[in-house]
């Protein structure tokens, strides 16, 4: 029978297509797979690839800090409406948020965290104050410059503090954290913004190019893939108790930190926003890793169309053990944080 040749362009470019928007939507042809499981002294891990890839492991001790199960990301609404000269003094760039947004809830997707709330105003506001007592188990990221003021105003009594004191995990990117709050007239600047959420000053604003020196982070840099070099708005943490600092440094500052904050913690990674930045944040996030982990082990190798099987021991004495596989290396196509014990 004779195929007419339009026909069969017609079916060749819509494979074509079909096979991009998979791509665009980190939704693989090829299989992965990972499993964790505790035999009380030891961690058992499977990882499985249909094809040949590199992976990573990490097993930690997380005590009596609980699993992130929930999201919240900050939608702003006026975002770009508002920056102004104090904005772009700071170095503030105007991207598409709702782009962004939506490029970190696919990285999530790809790395295993799927409850992620996307919030304008009223809801974040709804959610946070719902939390009260306990927000030991979610997290805020915020990838705009400044939050409402109904949350955040610049005050040590304000909601953001309590529901980070109650346990709460704050993530904050591509902006000096807490620098601003957005009022109904536009955007205010708080002077003493710093000293609210560390006590000192320890912000960069220095946009001096690349990082180059590696910060090993318990072996967490190279376990988790961290490739975004930028330590603009980066935290030196050096001196805060308890802080845990990853990816690169720059005159003391770093493109990851971690520090703890009453019951919960604050992440802050630097730079612009950026499709790295956007990966590196999905990785920390997806693994679950806070500064209250103790890294036990990470390990890493090659799975080629099969399964690789693992053991780490476990110590005695250790809380919650939770296990991070993800596949790819630095470009990742399969994540899964598992908790075991």
């Amino acid at each position: 029978m004779k195929i007419d040749k339009l026909v069969l362009l017609s079916v060749v470019l819509c494979a074509a297509v079909l096979a991009g928007e998979l791509a665009a939507y980190g939704i693989s042809p090829h299989g992965y797979g990972a499993e964790a499981v505790s035999d009380g002294d030891s961690a058992n891990v499977t990882v499985s690839s249909s094809g040949s890839d590199t992976f990573s492991v990490i097993v930690a001790d997380n005590g009596t800090y609980p699993d992130l199960a929930r999201l919240y990301i900050y939608l702003d609404e006026r975002y770009g409406e508002t920056i102004g000269d104090a904005g772009e003094a700071a170095g503030l760039r105007d991207v598409d948020i709702r782009y962004a947004i939506d490029q970190m809830c696919r990285s999530l997707r790809v790395r295993g965290f799927g409850d992620v709330v996307i919030c304008d105003d009223e809801r974040l506001l709804d959610e946070m104050l719902a939390d009260a007592g306990d927000s030991r188990s979610k997290g805020l990221l915020v990838m705009s410059y400044a939050l409402p003021e109904s949350i955040y105003s610049g005050q040590e009594t304000d909601l953001l503090f309590k529901w980070i004191k109650e346990g709460g995990r704050l993530y904050w990117m591509a902006s000096p954290i807490g620098m601003f709050c957005r009022t109904g007239d536009g955007l205010a600047e708080v002077e003493n913004a710093q000293e609210l959420f560390f006590g000192r000053e320890c912000v960069s604003m220095d946009d001096s190019g690349p990082a180059l020196s590696v910060i090993d982070g318990n072996g967490l840099t190279n376990a988790l893939a961290l490739k975004w070099n930028r330590t603009l708005y980066g935290l030196n943490a050096s001196g805060i108790e308890g802080s845990v600092s990853m990816g690169y440094s720059l005159d003391g500052y770093s493109s990851v930190s971690m520090v703890p904050f009453g019951g919960g913690m604050i992440c802050v990674f630097g730079g612009n926003y950026e499709r790295y930045l956007c990966d590196d944040a999905a990785q920390v996030i997806s693994s679950g890793i806070s500064c209250y982990s103790k890294v036990l082990e990470t390990r890493s190798g090659t799975v080629t169309r099969g399964t690789a099987e693992l053991s780490f021991g476990i110590p005695e004495g250790t809380g919650g053990i939770s296990v991070y596989v993800s596949i790819g290396g630095y470009y990742v196509v399969f994540g899964r944080c598992m908790h075991v014990r």
